[in-house]
């Protein structure tokens, strides 16, 4: 309780709400990291805001904070609009080791102890022939103030559009790899800053993840040479907060499309597998509309009945309240 309490006050004080170093589920069981789901945070938007100001401003991605707000306008949201600021996330379905880094959520969790859980936004690869891939590597290197030489592949894809590449980036806040760089164990894949932050949080690379400036910085000292790094593609995540079970859905990537039939086969599996291998019983219209409606906010889909004590024989039963 202690630790929830100290990371309310700090969210509060603080005006970035999602590069977080955040408690760990404090119970057995559970997955959910962050702002209780019930403590919603909010912040009005200024008249010369854009919502992909305010996620900037916040470090979120520009995806999520207009998936976590459907009915405002990306672009000229109303002065004083209150805008969601995504607060509370349910960990993915992997090993808590190492790095994990959810695909469709475009986000990275990295898993320094028991703990703590260190969680920020990210862009990743394009649709097209620049997937970021997935699967179990590691983190082979890293380098600070690197330098980039541009492959003949991107070089020739940007000469296509009318845009001349160096080729050759020397060091320095030009270099489209920015400040600080991780390896992949996988060959031409890299974590690194950029200074396009307009594109975390989208799928914009040539493959590499990219990380707001300010984050990788702050992550860079953390992390080692070594570390395990475990890519998935997880568009619908279930987990408890306490006594209520939480679904936390994204919408599906292009390349793994899939129907409402197939998603919610998913969502059911994941709900059996997180209560025990039992089925608890969900209102239908719950269901459907958490699976349907792809905000990436956890909403809560089922609460354990709560145990009425036992009568001991020759004592009245408690009196209802």
């Amino acid at each position: 309780m202690k630790t929830r309490l100290l990371f309310s006050l700090l969210l509060t004080a603080s005006t970035v709400a999602s590069a977080l170093t955040l408690p760990a589920p404090d119970r057995p069981g559970d997955s959910l990291i962050g702002n209780p789901p019930h403590e919603v945070k909010y912040v009005a938007a200024k008249q010369e805001d854009t919502l992909i100001d305010i996620a900037v401003n916040f470090r979120l991605g520009q995806d999520e904070i207009v998936l976590a707000n459907p009915h405002v306008d990306r672009w000229l949201p109303r002065e004083g609009t209150q805008v969601r600021i995504p607060s509370s996330f349910i960990l993915p379905n992997a090993p808590r080791q190492g790095i994990v880094i959810n695909l469709p959520e475009m986000r990275i969790y990295y898993f320094p102890d028991s703990s703590r859980v260190v969680t920020y936004a990210i862009g990743i690869g394009r649709e097209d022939n620049w997937k970021t891939p997935l699967g179990k590597t590691h983190i082979a290197g890293k380098t600070e103030n690197p330098s980039w030489t541009p492959p003949k592949s991107i070089i020739a894809e940007h000469l296509a559009d009318g845009d001349v590449l160096e080729p050759y980036y020397p060091p320095g806040p030009d270099n489209p790899l920015g400040l600080f760089a991780f390896k992949l164990g996988i060959p031409g894949y890299l974590i690194h800053s950029t200074n396009k932050t307009n594109g975390v949080g989208m799928r914009v690379s040539h493959g590499c993840i990219r990380m707001y400036p300010a984050d990788i910085e702050q992550f860079f000292p953390m992390v080692k040479v070594g570390t395990q790094v475990n890519i998935v593609n997880q568009s619908i995540k279930v987990g408890w907060y306490h006594d209520t079970l939480y679904m936390e859905v994204y919408p599906e990537m292009e390349e793994t499309p899939a129907t409402y039939e197939q998603r919610l086969h998913t969502a059911l599996n994941l709900i059996e597998q997180a209560n025990g291998g039992q089925m608890p019983v969900i209102k239908g219209s719950v269901l459907k509309a958490a699976v349907e409606k792809a905000t990436g906010i956890p909403v809560a889909i089922y609460e354990r009945p709560t145990q009425t004590p036992p009568v001991v024989q020759g004592q009245a039963a408690p009196a209802a309240k």
